[in-house]
């Protein structure tokens, strides 16, 4: 199904079944502290990306004073980071819209979020549209984040403006801020593939026992190397990881997926 129109209708039915009241005028559904800390690491790569798109010297941080504010989603709906003018920050409050809302279909019916994430496309929705009150105001566009290198959708972005027209270049702006962010995702993947290949089989099981253990005499009895050996190897990898102590090529290797933090090889 791929009229817009027809989905809607669709989406305020399966409002109703889902028992949400259309005269809501606050976000309930809010993941606990420790599980909003777990999901915005595993997205921490689009949201270091979302913050350089919106801070003060970006080409688009003018659209916060515009009053257009921005919800980036995990592929569940669940809002992991809002970017947004300190003028909202009384009427968010009021709301609960905070990082950690759930923007599913059955826990605040309709809107353009839960509406992409059936169409797996853009998708804009007007005020009265919306099944909530809560969102009777707002004007929102929402669109799929893809990793094009895992070939799949992994987030959702949403850019929404209260009681105001909508720029009519709006879809095009999302657009450009969501293929930006999927540029960026690809040029992050051929950087970890460059790493990977960078790596023997000695340096993998080096960074393994160093997650593991850390002192280097441990590393050494471990693998059963020289001395002389395991310091040209972590020369190496200083150089190819650009820090400059033990634990930072721990942690890079970790970031760019080769160990785990159990200093598993993935």
């Amino acid at each position: 199904m791929n009229n817009i129109y027809e989905e809607l209708i669709m989406s305020i039915g399966e409002s109703k079944l889902s028992g949400v009241d259309p005269n809501k005028n606050s976000f309930n559904k809010i993941l606990d502290k420790r599980e909003l800390d777990r999901r915005k690491e595993d997205y921490k790569s689009i949201i270091y990306l979302f913050d350089i798109i919106f801070n003060s010297k970006g080409v688009f941080a003018n659209l916060l004073e515009q009053g257009y504010f921005f919800a980036l989603c995990d592929k569940e709906g669940y809002v992991i980071k809002l970017i947004y003018d300190q003028k909202l920050k009384d009427y968010f409050s009021r709301l609960h819209f905070v990082e950690g809302v759930s923007l599913r279909i059955e826990d605040c019916g309709t809107n353009a979020i839960n509406i992409a994430m059936k169409l797996k496309r853009q998708v804009k929705i007007c005020g009265t549209e919306h099944y909530c009150h809560l969102f009777k105001n707002w004007n929102c566009t929402a669109i799929p984040i893809v990793d094009y290198y895992e070939r799949e959708i992994i987030a959702y972005l949403d850019m929404s403006t209260l009681n105001i027209d909508c720029l009519k270049e709006e879809s095009v702006i999302l657009w450009k801020i969501a293929d930006y962010i999927e540029k960026c995702l690809w040029h992050m993947h051929e950087k970890d593939d460059y790493l990977s290949s960078k790596l023997d089989h000695l340096d993998r099981l080096i960074l393994s026992a160093m997650a593991c253990k850390y002192e280097r005499k441990i590393v050494l009895k471990e693998i059963g190397i020289s001395e002389r050996t395991l310091r040209r190897h972590i020369e190496k990898l200083y150089e190819l990881f650009d820090v400059n102590n033990d634990l930072g090529i721990v942690m890079k290797a970790i970031n760019n997926k080769i160990i785990d933090t159990y200093g598993n090889l993935l």
